[in-house]
């Protein structure tokens, strides 16, 4: 009798799993809590653990490629004296990534893991003048097992949204 139960609710069990649709997590359309798509947005919040302000600068686009959708997103967070710039994506490992502002040199970065590359010392390069001064970002991401994907960021809002950010770190 025992065995019986426990066979009908594991069947009941796949039965479900069966009939019930698939979930993924690459069909989030927009990203929580980012706003609005391809808008540099600011935003800061009490961190709980340590009661500092921590702050970001972001912006980010939707992407499909056929039967799913994501976002790469492209974020500046204080840190300490100066700023690291992220890249990320929705989905894959990323291997490295690159980034080049209107028609100047592409400044790249070995620093990646699943899902971000990091270009450490934002302030410090000369990639804060480009992002103040240019007009378009071209961002590159190179997967380990999907090959590239470039994507543009408009770089219209920038310096007022980082200067928003800055003034509230103070």
């Amino acid at each position: 009798m025992i065995r019986w139960t426990a066979f009908f609710a594991v069947f009941a069990a796949f039965l479900a799993v069966l009939i019930s649709p698939p979930v993924r997590a690459a069909d989030v359309k927009s990203p929580p809590d980012f706003g609005a798509e391809g808008i540099w947005t600011s935003s800061c919040d009490i961190d709980r653990m340590t009661d500092l302000k921590t702050c970001r600068l972001l912006i980010y686009r939707v992407v499909e490629d056929g039967q799913s959708s994501g976002y790469i997103a492209l974020s500046v967070i204080p840190t300490g004296n100066d700023y690291h710039l992220f890249l990320t994506s929705s989905q894959g490992l990323v291997q490295n990534c690159a980034l080049r502002v209107d028609r100047q040199p592409r400044v790249e970065t070995q620093i990646a893991t699943i899902a971000m590359c990091m270009f450490p010392n934002f302030v410090g390069s000369r990639l804060l003048d480009q992002f103040k001064n240019g007009q378009t970002i071209l961002a590159r991401l190179n997967f380990v097992r999907a090959g590239r994907r470039d994507i543009d960021f408009t770089l219209n809002g920038f310096s007022r949204a980082f200067d928003d950010m800055v003034r509230s770190l103070q």
